[in-house]
């Protein structure tokens, strides 16, 4: 089981950052990488820059992201 440290901000950690993600994508389908990177360092600040790939990790393996290297996009997938 995962249990929180005393040292652990839970305003930076990996759920929050996929759901603060996910709801940016979700807003508009479509975003680039760069973009939604910057938007989730404005909200949560410098911190979330160490968690963000972790949290699209989460996002792309339960199926909501969808990566488009072409691009450099992530796509919104609805189940």
């Amino acid at each position: 089981m995962i249990t929180p440290q005393k040292h652990m901000n839970l305003d930076v950690s990996v759920l929050r950052v996929s759901s603060l993600a996910l709801r940016e994508v979700r807003r508009r389908r479509v975003m680039e990488f760069q973009s939604l990177r910057s938007k989730i360092v404005r909200l949560v600040g410098s911190d979330a820059d160490l968690v963000f790939l972790p949290a699209l990790s989460l996002l792309y393996l339960l199926g909501r992201l969808e990566y488009h290297p072409k691009n450099d996009s992530l796509e919104y997938r609805e189940h």
